[in-house]
């Protein structure tokens, strides 16, 4: 039956979210988020949600209900960005009890996103995962460096703070470690200091019903917009997912009795293959639009598991050898890089160089589509700031 979505979280999966629902006949509405996205110019977008300035869950929260309260029409919501995701559990009872929530289990939503937590569960259960330890002062982020080891990974446990302008730091040595982090970092209460794993990361995007995987797509991360690796894939390529990954995808699915869709994240050793858990994102994945290529309709699946299914209970797994490319977000990558100082003109003109030829040369685009260009021009207009007043 058609139906009116609201979506939660402006950034660049709603488009693929939007244009896929809209095809089916639903009406969509998308919050506004501060302008983060330009979700709302998309052909597949008749309406918008004016977020409150205050940004923190309980105020989006019960702004929300408040609109929601306001248009009885919107029968739907469909929470993308994990700022939503996480604020969901502990604010559902503010919202209308006669709508649909899109997301997954409860249960699994917290688990996942508490990593330490997620870490420890996936120890218990024997599966591969590099050696982390959970610090909450400097004292013991020291320490737990000491016994780690370099080189070593540090990160929020919560991912929607970052440290600085990075979502996690790869320190090399004990300098590196002074430099990046001489005191605690504001707006933390906890890091993850875990062994660092050289090789490619692979993104295993998947559906479950309770508890059993019915979709799967894995795809290797090429490039990020951040040179280490660390930050956000711009590149990415479709692969056949290996028989162990499977194996700890199915292990921790069932562990959860997860029911939704997610995105589970391994790092592949370089030399011996071996995948090391790296975190579930209990959510629709920042680059969804390969799960639309790829023709797995995750975000359908997500809907009917929320309905009340069920839905068949055979496995599907994604083809290989599709690439998609996000343009605008290497490209911000590298004004980003620039303006703090990380490289130089030079070496800015080559990366922004390559990302327009890798941009003209693939085929598939997690932002843009021809039959619907406007939200990609305005991303791409926001990098120019002359084009984006002229616009």
């Amino acid at each position: 039956m058609p139906r009116t979505i609201l979506l939660l979280g402006n950034y660049r999966p709603a488009l693929a979210v939007a244009r896929s629902l809209a095809e089916d006949g639903h009406r969509i509405l998308v919050s506004s988020d501060a302008g983060a996205g330009a979700a709302e110019r998309s052909r597949a977008v008749s309406g918008m949600w004016k977020t409150p300035q205050d940004t923190s869950p309980a105020a989006l929260y019960a702004s929300l209900a408040d609109f929601l309260q306001e248009n009885p029409d919107i029968d739907t919501v469909f929470p993308l960005m994990e700022s939503y995701v996480r604020g969901f559990p502990d604010h559902a009872h503010l919202l209308p009890a006669d709508r649909l929530y899109v997301m997954p289990n409860s249960e699994a939503v917290r688990i996942c996103l508490d990593k330490a937590r997620l870490l420890q569960a996936v120890t218990d259960a024997g599966l591969p995962c590099a050696r982390n330890l959970p610090v909450h002062d400097l004292a013991s982020l020291q320490g737990a460096a000491g016994a780690i080891g370099f080189p070593l990974v540090i990160k929020p446990s919560d991912s929607t703070v970052w440290l600085g302008n990075r979502k996690a730091l790869i320190l090399n040595d004990q300098e590196a470690l002074n430099a990046a982090l001489p005191k605690w970092p504001d707006g933390h209460g906890e890091l993850i200091v875990q062994t660092f794993v050289d090789g490619p990361r692979v993104n295993l995007y998947f559906a479950a019903q309770n508890g059993r995987a019915i979709r799967y797509l894995a795809v290797q991360i090429g490039e990020t917009d951040i040179a280490d690796g660390t930050g956000l894939a711009t590149t990415g390529f479709t692969i056949e997912p290996e028989p162990a990954v499977r194996d700890m995808a199915d292990a921790l699915l069932a562990r959860l009795n997860y029911h939704g869709v997610g995105c589970i994240q391994v790092l592949c050793d370089r030399n011996t293959g071996q995948p090391s858990f790296l975190e579930i994102n209990p959510r629709i994945g920042g680059n969804h639009a390969i799960t639309v290529f790829a023709e797995m309709e995750l975000e359908r699946v997500a809907l009917q598991l929320a309905v009340g299914g069920p839905v068949e209970d055979t496995l599907k797994i994604g083809r290989s050898g599709i690439r998609y490319a996000w343009t605008t977000g290497a490209l911000r990558g590298v004004g980003l890089a620039l303006r703090n100082g990380e490289t130089s003109r030079t070496a800015a003109m080559r990366a922004a160089l390559k990302a327009l030829v890798t941009g003209v040369t693939t085929r598939r685009h997690i932002t843009f589509t021809p039959g619907d260009p406007v939200p990609s021009l305005t991303l791409f207009a926001r990098l120019v700031p002359g084009l984006n007043r002229i616009l």
